[in-house]
């Protein structure tokens, strides 16, 4: 599942398709030559039937029969050829079919004895397969191999006597009308190949592009996403996806007509151009919806991407007194999802969000957060949406912290996750621990950074800044929705023996969730290494936490970590 869009919009191969490639035939792959042996023997069947019919109806006597029966049936031999071996047929034996029609016409011409009858006509159908399917440069030597094959035959005909027609005159004009028909024969059908082949290069190019804004539209943009995901999928980069949802844009066009609101998507389009990269991809898939595609682009420059478009879009409708609004959503490959289906749905889930927390805003999308959203208090689907946006909020925040700290609350999760399992509690308090173990350090983003990576000691005040922390964290968890994550996240450094903060809670008023909490990521805090000291091993914390259970630590969740630590070392040795 994913979030990611733009909003934008004011209305809303076979032997065939070989045949219109005016480059076709100048390639060696056996799919496309295929289709060209096929075509070039169904032409010789075709001819070879036609010419038999013409020597078995009344004929003229001047047909040598037997020899003209030889003729067609050497053609049949050649068409079969063609159709038996038409996957293995070489490019360079294709290109010579036309000649060879017209050295088979030309022997049937011959045994007619007479170069001015109506079997001449067979010279048109090699002509025009090598005009259709073959470079120009193939049709115009068939034709000028055509024109000396036929001019010879008229020549030995007339010197050894046997033309029933001997008289030059005559000759000259058959052969100057039938080779000059068939070469400007052959030249229209060249024309009417490459005006076919242009519209259909337009018409290829109008269903991927949007006619208003003339960016890609869905259907090119999910081929585009589709090519960067496999490039990236061999090079293991990522691929960011930014969706873009105009508001606004329905009552624009009720108060000042559709011709202002095309033209406020004309200047969107062109504003998004001008905010991207040249690798960057920006297409309309919407009435009011754009996407931009972001090659090789984490989540972190994706919202800076975002926000800066943003940002342009206040400024310029604020500018023009336009009420217009804008959400926008953040999804990336392969973090967010698996396969362009997946991202675009990240896209869109993350935009929804965008919308439900009132719009003129960009969301991160976050994987982490989806399944933890099932929390108490949530009835109609009303609040549902809310509580998306409010935890898809959240983890806006989270992912714009340094990495150190984005990876720690991640680390911080998966030991609360492994803690509550071990302790048999049920799956959806697990979810929602876990999605406390996300957020338990949200209230630091109002932590100067120069306190928190400080390699001395803290001085009584920032102490005093540290200590507030959870207070802060608790304000900014207000949402209904998370109740239960607030108190625990608040009660995070609450100790066993009273000595914690901010409410000194002891016992078993501390509750258990904030003990995990307060496990969990003093663990991982002790195994990474910090500004003010190097990492400890895992049985070096282990063992310090153990000298302190009971005061500052649950015993029974450090002896639930430990176990739960065991059984992840010996599943990891299996």
């Amino acid at each position: 599942m994913g979030l990611a869009v733009f909003e934008g919009a004011n209305t809303g191969t076979g032997a065939g398709a070989a045949a219109l490639d005016p480059g076709y035939g100048q390639r060696a792959d056996s799919r496309e030559v295929a289709p060209l042996a096929r075509a070039g023997a169904y032409v010789s069947l075709a001819g070879m039937c036609l010419g038999v019919f013409g020597v078995i109806l009344p004929h003229p006597e001047s047909f040598d029969v037997r020899a003209m029966l030889l003729a067609q049936a050497s053609t049949g031999l050649y068409a079969a050829f063609f159709l038996a071996f038409a996957n293995r047929v070489p490019m360079w034996l294709v290109r010579l079919a036309p000649a060879m029609g017209i050295l088979q016409v030309t022997a049937g011409v011959y045994f007619t004895h007479d170069p001015t009858s109506a079997f001449s006509l067979f010279y048109l159908w090699p002509c025009f397969y090598a005009f259709y399917f073959l470079p120009r440069i193939d049709a115009v030597a068939d034709v000028a191999f055509l024109g000396l094959c036929y001019g010879a035959v008229m020549v030995v005909m007339a010197g050894s006597g046997q033309s029933v027609d001997a008289g030059s005159g005559t000759l000259t004009y058959q052969f100057v009308v039938t080779v000059g028909s068939l070469a400007v024969g052959g030249l229209m059908i060249h024309t009417l190949r490459t005006r076919v082949n242009r519209l259909w290069g337009s018409l290829s190019s109008a269903a991927r592009t949007d006619l208003l804004t003339g960016l890609v539209n869905s259907h090119g943009i999910n081929e585009i996403l589709t090519n960067e995901i496999e490039r990236a999928r061999i090079n293991s980069h990522r691929v960011g996806l930014v969706t873009v949802n105009l508001g606004g844009l329905r009552q624009l066009n009720k108060e000042l007509g559709y011709e202002a609101g095309d033209e406020v998507l004309r200047q969107l389009a062109r504003m998004l151009d001008e905010s991207t990269r040249r690798i960057d991809t920006v297409g309309r898939t919407g009435a009011a919806e754009f996407m931009v595609v972001l090659p090789q682009t984490d989540e972190h420059t994706g919202f800076l991407l975002a926000e800066q478009i943003l940002t342009r879009m206040r400024r310029a409708y604020r500018e023009r007194g336009f009420r217009l609004s804008a959400s926008l959503g953040v999804a990336v490959f392969p973090k967010h999802a698996s396969n362009v289906d997946e991202l675009l749905q990240a896209a869109t889930a993350a935009t929804n969000a965008a919308v439900a927390l009132g719009s003129d805003r960009v969301v991160v999308y976050s994987s982490d957060l989806e399944g933890a959203i099932e929390g108490e208090g949530v009835s109609t689907p009303g609040e549902g949406r809310a509580q998306l946006g409010t935890v898809l909020s959240l983890a806006e925040v989270l992912d714009l912290r340094d990495e150190r700290s984005s990876s720690h609350s991640t680390a911080v999760a998966g030991y609360c996750e492994m803690i509550g399992r071990e302790m048999g509690m049920s799956e959806q308090r697990i979810r929602r621990l876990r999605l406390a173990g996300l957020l338990h350090d949200i209230g630091k983003v109002g932590i100067a950074d120069s306190i928190l990576d400080k390699p001395g000691p803290l001085s009584p005040s920032e102490w005093d800044q540290v200590r507030r922390h959870p207070e802060m964290a608790a304000r900014i968890l207000a949402a209904r929705e998370l109740t239960d994550i607030r108190e625990w996240v608040l009660a995070r450094h609450e100790q066993p023996d009273g000595h914690g903060y901010p409410r000194s809670l002891s016992g078993d008023e501390i509750p258990l969730e904030s003990r995990i909490l307060a496990v969990a990521e003093s663990y991982d805090a002790m195994t990474s290494e910090r500004p003010y000291r190097p990492a400890m091993s895992g049985e070096e914390a282990i063992t310090e936490m153990g000298r302190y259970a009971g005061s500052q630590f649950d015993g029974a969740v450090v002896d639930a970590l430990v176990r739960a630590l065991d059984r992840a070392v010996a599943g990891s040795a299996v």
